[in-house]
């Protein structure tokens, strides 16, 4: 019986050593079996530079501007300079290029010109728009006769000889006391009388009989002729004539007006309306107001309009008061004239005396 004991305790002991061994085959890992892991494509990105670029505009080939005011030797200087600046601004508005030239040919125009606003007579007009057809040409002082495909003339049908002196008439009626007004005109012509004649019917549209209130006491407007304006004793004659009847405000024609007739006027005292252009027009405050017409305004809407590529006609410019003295022609009495001035343009008020 203790055989049997002891064998079982060595069978049971060699059983245990067997299941060590077994156990003591593993060994513990500190380091965790890798698991399984998904690789996911990032889609490329592209920066791109968010700055906002300011493009300059380029010259166009051969230096030739797209708008080119042409001015020739002899052209209204203070109308060249008025367009120059007004075509230069809008041209840097529009990011286009302009400048000014006195002499202009054809060869001048190949470097890409679009349009050109000239100063120049119909002649060199028509010649130079036929030799470039595709360059665009706005005229002023052209007659409607010279439209074409790209001819554009910007005239003043509205603005006549009659209508200037008349609006003259009523604007030194309007302005200077007692209504002493008078009209310088060119004898012998057919402008001259109708200067005068329209002057009357513009300064009596406003007064009236037109008699002065105070002493001495006249009927106005005075009125005197020069028949050579070259002549001092000529235009100083018709001056003296208003002088010695107390006229204090005074329309020149242009066509006789001169520097010396304006300064021995204004060193009388004298106050003046003028037309754009004419000679002796200056800065001083002597003048009232200037009448001319709008034709920047009209040729700068028409420059974007070529531009644009769209058709134009020939357009007729409206009257207007430049070089405005505010102390003398004031907001009302500015509001009185711009009245009269529409109902002239729309033909409602007769300008002549006939």
């Amino acid at each position: 019986m203790k055989i049997k004991s002891s064998s079982k305790l060595i069978a049971s002991a060699l059983l245990m050593l067997v299941f060590l061994a077994g156990c003591g085959g593993r060994t513990a890992s500190l380091t965790p079996e890798p698991t399984a892991t998904s690789t996911f494509a990032l889609p490329a990105i592209t920066i791109e530079s968010t700055l906002a670029t300011m493009q300059t505009p380029l010259p166009t080939a051969g230096g030739a501007a797209a708008i080119i005011l042409w001015a020739p030797a002899g052209s209204d200087a203070a109308l060249a300079q008025s367009l120059s600046e007004q075509l230069s601004s809008y041209a840097n508005t529009v990011g286009t290029s302009f400048e000014q030239r006195q002499d202009l040919s054809s060869q001048d125009l190949a470097g890409g010109t679009r349009v050109v606003v000239s100063l120049a007579p119909v002649e060199a007009v028509s010649a130079l728009a036929a030799d470039a057809p595709t360059v665009q040409f706005l005229g002023l002082g052209l007659p409607e006769t010279a439209t074409s495909a790209n001819v554009h003339p910007v005239i003043s049908t509205g603005v006549s000889v009659e209508d200037r002196a008349f609006l003259a008439g009523y604007l030194l009626a309007l302005t200077i006391p007692d209504y002493r007004v008078g009209v310088i005109s060119q004898a012998g012509t057919q402008a001259g009388a109708a200067t005068e004649g329209s002057f009357i019917v513009g300064a009596r549209f406003f007064c009236g009989l037109c008699n002065s209130r105070f002493g001495p006491v006249l009927y106005y407007p005075i009125t005197a002729q020069i028949a050579d304006p070259t002549s001092q004793a000529d235009w100083q004659g018709a001056a003296d004539v208003l002088l010695a009847n107390t006229v204090q405000g005074v329309y020149i024609q242009p066509e006789v007006s001169s520097p010396d007739l304006v300064n021995y006027l204004t060193s009388s005292g004298v106050k003046l309306v003028g037309t754009d252009g004419q000679a002796g027009l200056n800065d001083s405050a002597a003048w009232i107001a200037v009448l001319g017409a709008d034709q920047s305004i009209a040729l700068t809407d028409m420059v974007g309009q070529l531009l644009a590529g769209e058709l134009v006609e020939a357009v007729n410019a409206s009257l207007t008061l430049s070089q405005i003295n505010a102390e003398i022609l004031t907001e009302g009495k500015q509001r009185l004239f711009e009245e009269t001035l529409q109902k002239v343009q729309a033909g409602l008020i007769r300008t002549t005396p006939y």
